[in-house]
């Protein structure tokens, strides 16, 4: 099977609990669809790197693989769904660690700035921190400074960035009116596993 099919393959795999489930909120005022698109394309705006462009896009990909399996919020019951977990181990099937470590890390660098810059717990929305108080709440200094030696640390955080950027019920910039989903499609296929190991050892 040729390179590209294979990577359309897997790229499809990966945009379908967007194409089922994204129009649901999930607990924020806008859809998980809404959601990933604004976190991705803020992080374009600000002209991030690509992978960190992907990776806002996917990041809460774990909430619809639970929707998708359950029927259920992946935190109703005031559980703690792993989301980050769920979505980082879908996504290492498709993606390097590149795109594939920030996701696992996203709620670690929530927990990481509530606890390090009181400023933060005010920016975030109430969904979010109903979510922080249900993931672990606030980090003690050991478990703050392993998240600082993470190699993967400072990505983490900028994707954080983008997570708390991307819940605008309006946006006032006019060029994200028209985004979409396949806006991002060959993107996704340049940084498919598949393509990515083929053009290192091509």
């Amino acid at each position: 099977m040729r390179l590209r099919t294979l990577a359309r393959k897997s790229v499809d795999a990966v945009l379908a609990p967007f194409h089922q489930c994204g129009h649901l909120s999930l607990g924020e005022e806008v859809s998980q669809l809404e959601h990933a698109l604004q976190c991705a394309w803020f992080a374009q705006q600000d002209n991030a790197p690509s992978h960190i462009v992907v990776a806002a896009l996917l990041h809460d990909i774990g909430h619809l693989l639970t929707y998708t399996e359950t029927g259920a919020h992946p935190e109703e019951g005031d559980r703690n769904g792993y989301h980050e977990k769920i979505g980082a181990h879908f996504l290492a099937q498709h993606f390097s660690d590149e795109i594939v470590k920030p996701v696992r890390l996203h709620v670690a660098a929530k927990r990481y700035q509530v606890s390090t810059q009181e400023s933060y717990r005010q920016s975030l929305s109430a969904a979010s921190y109903h979510s922080f108080l249900l993931q672990g709440g606030i980090m003690d200094a050991s478990t703050c400074h392993a998240f600082e030696s993470s190699p993967w640390f400072a990505d983490a955080l900028l994707l954080r960035k983008y997570d708390e950027r991307g819940k605008q019920v309006e946006i006032a910039e006019s060029g994200f009116s028209q985004v979409d989903l396949n806006d991002f499609y060959e993107l996704l296929i340049q940084h498919t596993r598949i393509v990515k190991e083929r053009n290192t050892y091509a």
